[in-house]
């Protein structure tokens, strides 16, 4: 079965409203019996219907549910978390055990959304809706986050260490495990002139904000090149489906109205998503 018709099927389940219960198989492809999945609340599909765990935010409709669904693991342990950073994996968040407690020997299978929140995403985003409020000429909020020679490098220097140190780990407690690093897509477009009240942010700011998103996404594909991991970046399919595109053209939450899930992948964009780590398992 090819990625193709993977998003046929699915799409045709998801606008029937039977969901991922219903998903195919994905016969013909490698075997899948144990399965974890994590990482945060991109992973996790925080503001999605048919929530799981209300303190981690997890839905049935996550990328991460849609490949179990597909390939349907004898053992699928979904431990992905809303908040979670690479220090989650080794230590609780909230209620919630470190994430690398769900691995084990027998693991074939994991997927790991890691490391936005290291460089504080929420806050950042937080910073830049205030900033657009006032003005939409400039970067308001990239110079008021870079006051004072202020930047996001020191935060990215320690994501170069975190995130080979915990593909590492990964792979020691799963060795026999394919490792599929999932990165982030970009939320906003090129060119802001697009965008509405739903996204109040200044134009160059939008393009700062998709140029840490591209960072962050180098550092995963780096990460995961050195260690033997994969990588799937979904930046290039969800271009021109950002939260600035007209509703039924978005794979992305607006900023505003403020939910769980703003600033996060819709139902479709999980899904696409599970179309992109499927056709990487694939090959």
């Amino acid at each position: 079965m090819t990625a193709a018709a993977l998003t046929a099927a699915t799409a045709s389940l998801l606008f029937s409203g039977s969901g991922p219960a219903g998903a195919v198989t994905a016969s013909g492809q490698g075997a899948v019996d144990n399965y974890v999945a994590l990482g945060d609340s991109y992973a996790a599909g925080t503001g999605l219907p048919r929530q799981t765990d209300a303190e981690c935010k997890r839905s049935e409709q996550s990328y991460t549910w849609w490949i179990a669904q597909t390939y349907k693991p004898a053992v699928f342990k979904d431990v992905t978390c809303s908040g979670a950073t690479t220090r989650s994996l080794w230590n609780k968040e909230g209620s919630s055990a470190p994430q690398v407690n769900a691995l084990s020997k027998d693991t074939d299978l994991v997927t790991v959304t890691l490391g936005g929140n290291d460089l504080g995403f929420a806050n950042v985003l937080t910073t830049c809706v205030l900033a657009g409020m006032v003005t939409k000429e400039g970067t308001p909020c990239r110079d008021q986050l870079t006051a004072g020679g202020k930047n996001l490098d020191a935060d990215f220097a320690r994501l170069n260490t975190r995130i080979p140190d915990m593909l590492t780990d990964i792979k020691r407690r799963s060795p026999q495990a394919r490792v599929v690093v999932v990165g982030y897509p970009n939320l906003f477009p090129a060119d802001g002139s697009t965008c509405g009240s739903s996204v109040p942010l200044a134009k160059g700011d939008m393009a700062w904000l998709n140029q840490a998103t591209d960072r962050l996404n180098l550092v995963l594909e780096t990460a995961a090149r050195l260690k033997q991991a994969e990588f799937v970046n979904p930046s290039s399919v969800f271009r021109g489906r950002d939260m600035c595109q007209p509703a039924a053209n978005q794979w992305v939450n607006p900023l505003l109205p403020q939910t769980p899930g703003s600033a996060h992948p819709n139902t479709i964009g999980h899904l696409i998503t599970a179309v992109e780590v499927y056709d990487r398992l694939s090959k």
